[in-house]
């Protein structure tokens, strides 16, 4: 059984037109159904971690993003104001306080390789401290793809390129054990044509599959 309070918290991103570094690649529509299916293949990732997580909370800027939620068992937390994720993230946050969390894994909607192995790494890497930030880097090792926050206000999140040597300086300033995790799942997000490429020989999570097989994106493969 997980420890109480071990919460997850996912940011929705499909409002307004979303991916718009993929607008050269993917129309409009194609853009929101690959923004929406990424989230789901994060929030079944963390409903299979009931495990290791008390719940999960996700913060959702669109009905659609509010649908998915809820059908994956999330608590959904609306974004009035999309388009600024640290914004979202502190709805988030407060929300898991009022619930007790002890921790809080911060998580974006669009890592389609996230796998119940990688929260466990960023868990195991808090080392039980009472005081702990565990980074998740992007692949190109300056954003940050996951933040554990323990307890849940231990700093203050500050995403956005290079938010990874912001939040290690946070946590270390703050006398957390701080920790930064290479090689996880979650490296990869999608934002651009390339990005969207190099999933070609990757296991995208089976919403993302489906979409995939669907539009017939040849340079994407289905997870197996």
């Amino acid at each position: 059984m997980p420890e109480a309070g071990e919460w997850a918290v996912v940011v929705a991103r499909v409002a307004n037109a979303p991916k718009s570094r993929l607008a050269l690649t993917l129309d409009v529509d194609q853009r929101r159904d690959l923004a929406l299916a990424m989230l789901a293949d994060v929030l079944d990732v963390c409903s299979r971690a009931r495990h290791l997580l008390s719940g999960v909370v996700a913060v959702v800027d669109d009905p659609s993003a509010r649908h998915v939620a809820e059908l994956a068992g999330a608590i959904p937390v609306e974004d009035r104001t999309p388009g600024d994720m640290n914004v979202a993230v502190g709805l988030a946050l407060r929300a898991v306080r009022e619930v007790g969390a002890r921790t809080a894994i911060v998580l974006p909607g669009d890592i389609p390789l996230l796998r119940v192995d990688d929260l466990a790494a960023l868990i195991g890497a808090a080392e039980g401290a009472s005081r702990a930030v565990v980074v998740g880097a992007s692949h190109d090792q300056l954003g940050t793809n996951a933040l554990l926050l323990r307890p849940v206000d231990v700093i203050t999140p500050a995403f956005g390129p290079p938010s990874v040597d912001r939040h290690v300086r946070a946590g270390q300033a703050g006398g957390a054990v701080t920790r930064l995790v290479p090689d996880l799942g979650l490296t990869r997000d999608v934002d651009t044509p390339a990005d969207l490429a190099a999933l070609a020989d990757l296991p995208v999570g089976p919403h993302t599959a489906t979409l995939v097989a669907r539009e017939r994106f040849g340079f994407l493969t289905p997870a197996r």
